[in-house]
C-alpha cells in the first residue's frame, strides 16, 4: 500500500471512528452542505486534486449555486439561461444533442465561448467545510 494511501486511512480512522463512537453513543453533529460553486470543466483546467485544495484560486468565475441543484438549474439561477418554464424560452438553451442544434440554431446559445455544445463537457460543483475531529 502507498505512502499517501496509507496517511489518507489513517486520517479517515483519525476523524470517521470517533464518529462512529460518537454516533453510537447518540452525539452526532451533522452540517448541511448547500452552498456550492459551479463550473465546467471546458474553462477549469485544473485536475480535482488541485480544485480539491483549500489554497485553489481560480483564474475564471464559478457560479454561485445552492444544491441540490442541476448544471441548469444552476444556470438559470445565476441567469446565464431564462426560465426553460416559460414560453419559448427552451428555444434559448442549447440542447444536449449536437444534431438538435445546428438544427434549430442553437448553438448560438452556448454560454461557453468556442463552444457550440456547453453540455459535452462535465461540470464542477466545489465547495469548502471544516472537518472537525476531536
Amino acid at each position: 500500500m502507498n505512502k499517501s494511501i496509507r496517511s489518507a486511512l489513517s486520517v479517515m480512522a483519525a476523524c470517521v471512528l470517533p464518529a462512529i463512537v460518537s454516533a453510537q453513543s447518540g452525539v452526532v453533529k451533522q452540517v448541511k452542505l448547500s452552498n456550492f460553486d459551479l463550473q465546467s470543466s471546458a474553462l477549469v483546467s485544473a485536475p480535482g486534486t488541485e480544485l480539491s485544495n483549500t489554497q485553489y484560486h481560480s483564474p475564471v468565475y464559478w457560479f454561485p449555486v445552492k444544491v441540490p441543484s442541476t448544471v441548469l438549474t444552476g444556470l438559470v439561477a445565476n441567469h446565464i439561461y431564462p426560465d426553460p418554464y416559460q414560453g419559448l424560452n427552451n428555444m434559448l438553451i442549447p440542447d444536449a444533442s449536437d444534431q438538435f442544434n445546428k438544427e434549430y440554431n442553437l448553438e448560438q446559445y452556448s454560454h461557453l465561448p468556442n463552444d457550440p455544445n456547453p453540455w459535452k463537457k462535465p461540470y464542477w460543483y466545489r465547495t469548502t467545510f471544516k472537518a472537525g475531529c476531536r
